[in-house]
């Protein structure tokens, strides 16, 4: 491509941007002044023509989208209307939403090239550049924002890398370069049969959350290296989290192949400053031309197969059929759904007995989340939690379990009881800068005593654990206790055990439920009861079923246990109703003092 005709592309896409912006003007003053509908559908006609996405926001909310918003988005103009904009448009390297609102109040236009991302209603990222400016002299008015997917723009910019279309993180070909090679491939034979593997690292996002963006870029540098040695020069960094991986004329059965073989390729941990990184990866699959009659539509299905896929399991793969298009559709009304639930606290939480097998007593309890669908009824948090997390939405829900939990325990206790609660924290609470203020300041409200209350955390591979112990330092010396939830599962026990200030280890139920069958099982449990007691740790087993379970725990000498033996988590009310049942059912089970 020539340098005149880079520069045509970008001439165009400034006037289209001031066509918008001009339009959107119009649109602005026609609905101020009430003239005809007439006029309002020949602006609209204008607008829904661009080929960038176009809006008014009034406040946080959207007043008006054209189609091409509604197509970036993947969203309907009714639904977008319903959203506030910070729930599609995300800021990069802005100092924040406050400082750009600010600066479109004051009349400023910014043009903030690549620090924008859009967030589609599947979940997918597309960077964007964004021009805004006040249309009213008046506080508090509307303002016009015109979007446009910036990537090609991206690289034109860069005139080094121009003509290779090369990615300058993973050196690999990007998505401009695999959208050419498609509508070659395709063009040069119609008749070819092409096959496209969507490739995405799963917990990219966790990592820049926890770790920091220049771990992200070696955990991406690391994948690309990876895929590369398995798939050679096919290998495509598409965007973000996502590569993609070209075959031609290959079967069903090949491609699967190459699957299991990619996948193997990331069995072994990736060692990000210094710690070992287990990663795994999802897949999704489409076809040409069984799935779609060109490249575009191709990517888009294998997009859509690689989410629908991580939304069921991830560290799985998924071949394109149209019904996923549906599974999607009702993912993104559960979405909708559980930003509903937030706003309208339809959340409650169940508790669910500790018991101390010694004194055969309840001790405590812990604090689990429920979702109260007006629709479908109780959803657990195993459904919604890893939702709550893609959305940004865990700390929000997270702030208000501890609230909730600690002024429940706190009521308890002022009954005459003398109860704990367990608050189970997510890798992204963990990590958030005010943790430990927020703790502070909820044990301050509730009136709860800080040594009533233990924090379960769980373990994340590749986790910055200095980072880690500083934060879970500070609240141990706030008198908060720390668990670790799942104990023995994970592949970074005896560094937590090292490393971090616990108190507790909460054995895996699976060890529970298996340690009659499997010697191996046995073996485990006695020894990590043995080596809490030398470390001075308290042991909760979970999943406690049986009798026989019981028996077992208390030859391993394990303290305390918690299941449906003694019962299933119970609303607050139910908890104390059913406190005496639970206690004779303790003592038909038990014998104290043993």
């Amino acid at each position: 491509m020539s340098v005149n005709s880079g520069w045509l592309i970008i001439v165009a896409a400034i006037l289209a941007t001031l066509l918008c912006a001009v339009s959107l003007m119009m649109f602005f003053r026609i609905q101020g002044l009430r003239v005809k509908e007439e006029s309002e559908k020949i602006i609209r006609k204008i607008t829904d023509s661009l080929h960038i996405g176009a809006y008014i926001i009034k406040g946080d909310s959207f007043i008006y989208v054209n189609n091409r918003l509604c197509e970036l988005t993947g969203y309907s103009a009714e639904t977008l209307k319903q959203m506030k904009w910070q729930d599609v448009v995300s800021l990069q390297n802005a100092e924040g939403t406050a400082t750009v609102i600010q600066d479109l109040r004051e009349g400023r236009i910014l043009e903030m090239d690549e620090r924008l991302v859009l967030i589609r209603g599947d979940g997918a990222r597309m960077p964007l550049i964004v021009k805004c400016q006040r249309t009213m002299g008046q506080r508090n008015s509307s303002v016009y924002v015109g979007t446009a997917d910036v990537e090609e723009r991206a690289y034109f910019k860069n005139d080094e890398r121009k003509e290779s279309l090369i990615d300058p993180v993973t050196e690999l070909p990007g998505s401009l370069a695999l959208r050419k090679r498609l509508e070659h491939e395709i063009l040069e034979n119609p008749a070819l049969s092409l096959a496209l593997v969507f490739v995405d690292i799963d917990s990219m996002n966790r990592v820049n959350d926890t770790i920091g963006r220049d771990a992200g870029d070696r955990l991406l540098q690391e994948a690309a290296k990876r895929l590369k040695e398995c798939e050679g020069e096919r290998v495509y960094h598409y965007r973000g989290d996502e590569f993609a991986i070209l075959f031609k004329n290959r079967t069903r059965a090949d491609v699967k192949m190459h699957i299991k073989r990619i996948m193997n390729s990331f069995t072994a941990p990736i060692r990000i400053h210094d710690t070992p990184w287990y990663e795994t990866i999802t897949m999704g699959v489409s076809f040409f031309p069984e799935d779609a009659d060109n490249g575009g539509k191709l990517i888009d299905c294998a997009i859509a197969s690689i989410h629908y896929a991580k939304k069921n399991s991830r560290g799985k793969y998924e071949f394109y059929n149209p019904g996923i298009i549906n599974g999607l559709r009702k993912r993104l009304e559960m979405e909708m759904d559980l930003r509903h639930a937030v706003k309208r606290n339809e959340f409650t939480l169940h508790y669910q007995p500790q018991i101390d097998l010694r004194a055969g007593a309840v001790v405590g309890s812990e604090a689990l989340i429920r979702w109260i669908h007006p629709v479908r009824g109780i959803i657990s948090p195993g459904v919604f939690i890893p939702m709550a997390e893609e959305l940004g939405l865990i700390e929000e829900i997270g702030e208000w379990v501890l609230r909730t939990a600690c002024r429940q325990t706190k009521q308890w206790n002022d009954q005459g009881y003398s109860f704990d609660v367990s608050v189970n924290i997510s890798p992204r609470q963990l990590f958030q800068e005010n943790l430990v203020g927020l703790v502070q300041s909820v044990l301050t409200e509730s009136g709860l005593m800080a040594e009533h209350l233990q924090l379960e955390i769980t373990e994340t591979a590749g986790a910055d654990l200095f980072l880690m112990s500083q934060k879970l330092q500070a609240l141990e010396e706030l008198g908060v206790r720390i668990s670790i939830d799942d104990f023995g599962t994970g592949y970074n026990s005896l560094n937590y055990l090292k490393q971090l200030p616990l108190s507790q280890l909460k054995i895996d139920q699976s060890f529970i439920r298996g340690n009659r069958h499997d010697h191996h099982d046995v073996a485990l449990v006695r020894m990590i009861v043995a080596l809490a007691q030398e470390l001075d740790l308290q042991v909760v087993a979970e999943g406690v079923e049986t009798p026989e379970h019981v028996q077992f725990l208390k030859q391993t000498n394990c303290a305390l246990a918690q299941g449906y033996l003694f019962a299933r988590p119970l609303s607050a009310e139910r908890f104390i109703e059913q406190l005496n049942p639970i206690q004779h059912q303790i003592r038909e089970t038990i014998t104290p003092g043993i």
